[in-house]
């Protein structure tokens, strides 16, 4: 009897498991806030197709991801926190680009754009994406600045900047311009002013916990990413990231890391779906806004779900300029993936038995 008793609540604590990791958040879609995001990336990326420049385009095009930071804020915040994150994010592409020449130097750079991101975003409370879209821009800018494609060849570390900076600032735009019309300007669509929102780092011991456990998450994968072989530096990473951000507590992280695995590996078969197209020119452009679209509809009602567009997005932006393997591509980047949840979740739980615990 006890032991029937004990299986039937096994068995109601795994379905509500389950129904919890495919589950959406009450959030609505963001269909209207999804296509700002693909206008911000698509000015760029347009205008450098248009001129017959288009691996610069979607370099320029990564300043679009601006577009996907602090979601939850009210448009006005946005305009006076986005220029930090520009900042952030062209910095980001700027050590990308600069330390692209030797591994180690791009094992510190992910490193250093990790810690980075985590005092800004986390230390002032900016929410979602974290410091992720920062990594996976300094990632793919030095992705392609080791690619061998003829226009980026004699490309400055500060020209990748400057591109980059070009399509954060028309992200900015994008945003901003609504609050043209009155409809934005009523005092309830009101919000923080600069020295509120930014009004000094916010570390409690939980957020200390989250930034410990990155860091410590991310030097370990980029070793492991050594260990197998050099270009897999970008990838581990970024996993480790996306589940370690997600929550203090055991159940959450380790409910989030299995969607978060769900999402990442669901977006590296659209990638593989999207090689054995193999669209070009303008195709190849409609495809990236179709993803960066997805990424900012999803976002707020299911993160794993967002993964499914971020990681086709990473994958697509970054090959430019490479010859790509379709098979040995997915087989290395589902390897990565694992490894990086399974990275994600040992720091968790060897932190857990630490004095940084968050239980």
């Amino acid at each position: 009897m006890a032991a029937s008793l004990q299986n039937k609540r096994t068995a109601v604590k795994a379905r509500k498991n389950f129904k919890e990791v495919v589950a959406l958040n009450d959030n609505p879609w963001r269909w209207e806030v999804g296509l700002e995001a693909a206008i911000a990336m698509g000015i760029p990326l347009l205008a450098f197709y248009f001129s017959g420049h288009l691996t610069l385009g979607f370099i320029s095009s990564l300043g679009g991801l601006t577009a996907l930071h602090c979601p939850q804020l009210k448009r006005k915040e946005r305009a006076v926190v986005l220029p930090v994150v520009i900042l952030a994010i062209t910095f980001s592409s700027l050590l990308g680009a600069y330390m692209a020449t030797d591994v180690w130097l791009k094992m510190l750079c992910i490193v250093l754009v990790t810690i980075i991101g985590c005092v800004f975003m986390i230390g002032w409370r900016l929410g979602p994406p974290g410091p992720l879209m920062m990594v996976l821009v300094a990632a793919v800018t030095g992705k392609i600045a080791s690619s061998s494609a003829p226009e980026v060849q004699h490309l400055s570390s500060i020209m990748y900047t400057l591109l980059v900076g070009l399509g954060a600032f028309a992200g900015y735009v994008v945003i901003v311009f609504p609050l043209l019309f009155k409809k934005f300007r009523k005092p309830e669509h009101n919000g923080r002013k600069f020295n509120e929102i930014f009004s000094g780092l916010k570390f409690d011991e939980v957020s200390k916990a989250i930034t410990l456990r990155i860091v410590t998450g991310v030097t370990l994968a980029v070793l492991m990413a050594w260990v197998f072989k050099e270009e897999r530096i970008y990838w581990m990473v970024l996993p480790v990231i996306a589940v370690l951000q997600a929550g203090p507590s055991v159940r959450l992280t380790v409910i989030k890391g299995v969607h978060r695995m769900i999402g990442s590996l669901l977006g590296v078969l659209l990638y593989g779906i999207i090689l054995l197209i193999n669209p070009q020119g303008l195709g190849l452009v409609l495809t990236v806004l179709i993803l960066q679209f997805g990424i900012e509809v999803v976002v707020m009602r299911n993160y794993g779900l967002a993964l499914m567009f971020i990681t086709p997005l990473a994958l697509t932006i970054a090959s430019i300029g490479h010859n790509v393997d379709m098979m040995a591509t997915i087989q290395a980047r589902v390897l990565d993936t694992i490894i990086g949840i399974v990275i994600a979740l040992l720091v968790f739980f060897v932190f857990e038995k630490t004095k940084f615990r968050t239980q």
